[in-house]
């Protein structure tokens, strides 16, 4: 596909095209990756590769594309350009389900693209393509950068990446790039939102057949920690000190699951767990549940892993870059949201906001979709966004 292809290209067929590749996160999104890729660079952008290897030993991808411009920014504001960001994972499909589609296959109906990722975010990144093919090098006076990383579902571990040891992401912070993270907000322009953090309590015991005496229960070693655990999650609700009122909800939204194994009940548990999960808010200093935690765990001869987590996120709303968004979609006030985004791990990267079509009610779910009107406004504010801090 060359630039003269990709400009006829409509931004259906882009999404339809990328829908179409299984990147669940549990798969390869080299395939994808490569699709990607090779759109930017026949659209002049030059291309970063960055891989790894899950803990699986699957190959995992991210790219960090960079079209300079042809034209001279010294001197003006537009020297850093601007970055858009996404990612290419999609969670599981086993409960997909519409009547009428697969989840790779995308569908248009009742004026909705329907397919898994169509909404997060493989529309925004479709609509993000078509508003770069839009703009010829010629008018760029500063570079306009892409950022497409690979497993934000499960840890951002591409955007980790990137933050490591991309070249172009340094060159961005040096040089003070405006970033659009292009997560669903049914384009609205979001200046905070909320970070992940988890940990397993662990009891360890014996399996053995129920009908001997052999085993040890680790249930018996979790229980008397679970009544402790929930005085911290009920802590977390209560106590001003963990709330933040930008946000709705304004609490940390303390979650706790439950894992045995094994799960036959002729079965002695070996293995108990509760995992716990909490939504860091900026300004909410949350240390003092997680040593409690550490504590509980440690009075009742527990072990706790710590899980990769990522930061909360927020800038002023009156940022002079937010306020120049809100100019370009017509609202006049940003917003917080409660899910985490790349931005939490990429936001050495001051001159950060989140913006992307679609609702996240329409995202991970068994029918996922996103409205056409979303797909095609995606595009347009794109392109005035790319033209605002580039051209």
């Amino acid at each position: 596909m060359n630039e003269a292809r990709i400009q006829k290209t409509t931004a259906e067929d882009l999404l339809g095209k990328l829908i179409g590749y299984d990147s669940v996160s549990d798969q390869s999104n080299e395939s994808i990756s490569r699709f990607v890729a090779d759109m930017l660079e026949d659209l002049g952008f030059r291309i970063e590769w960055h891989t790894f290897k899950d803990a699986n030993g699957t190959t995992k991808v991210s790219i960090v594309g960079k079209r300079q411009g042809m034209g001279n920014s010294a001197g003006t504001t537009h020297q850093g350009g601007v970055v858009y960001m996404a990612h290419t994972d999609v969670v599981p499909v086993e409960d997909w389900y519409t009547g009428f589609s697969g989840p790779f296959e995308a569908t248009l109906r009742n004026e909705r693209i329907y397919g898994r990722g169509s909404c997060d975010m493989k529309g925004s990144l479709a609509a993000a393509l078509k508003a770069a093919s839009k703009i010829s090098e010629s008018n760029q006076i500063a570079p306009i950068y892409f950022i497409v990383t690979a497993d934000e579902e499960v840890g951002m571990k591409g955007a980790k990446q990137v933050d490591r040891e991309s070249d172009w992401f340094k060159e961005m912070i040096e040089n003070d790039t405006v970033g659009i993270v292009g997560e669903p907000t049914e384009l609205r322009v979001v200046h905070a939102h909320k970070g992940a953090q988890g940990y397993i309590v662990r009891a360890k015991g014996i399996s053995a057949h129920t009908s001997t005496s052999e085993g040890v229960n680790a249930n018996y070693q979790l229980i008397p920690a679970l009544g402790p655990l929930l005085e911290q999650r009920n802590e977390s609700e209560s106590n001003p000190k963990y709330r933040n009122s930008d946000f709705d909800p304004s609490t940390l939204s303390w979650n706790m699951v439950l894992i045995n194994e094994p799960t036959a009940i002729n079965v002695t548990t070996s293995q108990a767990e509760a995992q716990i999960f909490i939504r860091p808010m900026p300004g909410v200093d949350h240390s003092p549940l997680e040593i409690a935690v550490k504590r509980i765990a440690a009075d009742h001869g527990l072990e706790l892993i710590g899980k990769d987590g990522v930061s909360p996120w927020g800038v002023s709303p009156s940022s002079e870059w937010v306020q120049t968004m809100l100019r370009l979609t017509g609202e006049t006030t940003s917003q917080t949201v409660c899910y985490a985004t790349d931005g939490g791990v990429l936001q050495r990267l001051k001159r950060l906001l989140v913006c992307g079509p679609g609702s996240i009610e329409q995202a991970h779910r068994k029918d996922e979709w996103i409205a056409l009107d979303q797909l095609h406004r995606g595009v347009e504010l794109y392109e005035r966004a790319f033209r605002e801090w580039a051209c």
